[in-house]
């Protein structure tokens, strides 16, 4: 049997029901520094959106100034988070991803069982990926309507950002980095196929492999040899200059004694 919108029924007869939360009057907004963050749950916004296509079917926004950017369409289809097993929307077919013009912005809503809070409450902003130009959006929504038969609430509760459990990112990344690869995969298969014209496992973005030989060059056997620094030469270039010097002053020497010798001859 089909779950209805906005509900999901387990194998052992579990069922979410978030239908509540969904709001004709106003929607939910959540602050983090000069962003703010608008939703609302298995239906469109009721707030107003600047500069974004299809604005009907805009199921959450991100506004930054005087420009909206939709974070994902309408998504009444609940899934289970894998890591949780906690009730969780994804949204998907966003604006535009400013980093990466092939891609749209998509956004995970995992709503975390808290018997506490039994009114709408708001979400919690988790993080963004990537860090610059983020188009990958990751919240936590506590809720009474996330909790099962039977079950408690978590022994620790959900942490804003900055204080958040390791395992959070962890489960933010795989979570967004699944819809990246299926979105990735998935349109270079119909690019391949529809506009290549592709059959087979041709059509599928698989890697391949092509080992190259590495050639190693070897050493020139017509290479000019180096200088030759042979110390016999080099001690009998010292020793002729030295030798030369020497035979100037003994030249000298015999010169003045002559003169020397001339010069008593006189007196």
């Amino acid at each position: 049997m089909k779950d209805k919108p906005c509900t999901l029924t387990l194998e052992d007869g579990t069922r979410y029901d978030l239908t509540q939360l969904a709001s004709a009057k106003a929607d939910y907004v959540t602050n983090v520094g000069d962003i703010t963050y608008v939703f609302n749950v298995c239906r469109r916004v009721v707030s107003e959106v600047y500069r974004i296509e299809e604005p009907e079917n805009v199921g959450a926004f991100m506004r930054d100034g005087y420009a909206d950017f939709s974070l994902g369409e309408v998504n009444t289809t609940l899934t289970l988070s894998p890591m949780t097993d906690d009730p969780m929307i994804i949204m998907t077919d966003g604006s535009i991803c400013p980093g990466n013009p092939g891609q749209t912005a998509s956004t995970a809503i995992r709503f975390v069982c808290s018997q506490s809070d039994f009114n709408a409450d708001k979400p919690i902003f988790i993080t963004s990926l990537p860090p610059q130009d983020p188009c990958q959006f990751y919240f936590e929504w506590n809720t009474h309507l996330a909790c099962r038969p039977g079950r408690k609430s978590p022994t620790r509760p959900t942490f804003p950002k900055g204080e958040l459990d390791t395992h959070h990112y962890y489960f933010a990344f795989a979570v967004f980095l699944v819809i990246v690869l299926l979105t990735w995969f998935g349109g270079l298969t119909l690019y391949n196929r529809l506009y290549l014209k592709r059959r087979g496992l041709s059509q599928f973005p698989l890697p391949t492999f092509d080992y190259q030989s590495i050639s190693i060059p070897s050493r020139n056997s017509n290479e000019q040899p180096g200088p030759n620094w042979d110390p016999s030469r080099r001690r009998s270039n010292r020793s002729g200059g030295y030798g030369h010097v020497r035979a100037e002053g003994h030249d000298g020497e015999e010169r003045f004694a002559a003169r020397y010798s001339l010069e008593e001859e006189r007196d």
